[in-house]
């Protein structure tokens, strides 16, 4: 749960809200992770990974 929250407080100023952002967290799949959601690899243990995901997103370097 501890994830989820850190997630989602990163990104919920993007979508506007945190009901948004969670749609974002179990639907959305990440370029570069075969498909899979931030939600699927947070339960696969690539918490890191999301974070590095959406800090690079927000340095410009994913659109």
């Amino acid at each position: 749960m501890r994830e989820l929250n850190e997630i989602l407080d990163r990104v919920e100023p993007r979508f506007g809200s945190r009901s948004r952002a969670y749609d974002w967290y179990r639907s959305e799949p990440l370029p570069g992770f075969n498909g899979q959601t931030a939600k699927q690899l947070v339960q696969a243990g690539k918490v890191a990974a999301v974070i590095a995901y959406i800090e690079a997103v927000d340095a410009g370097v994913h659109a």
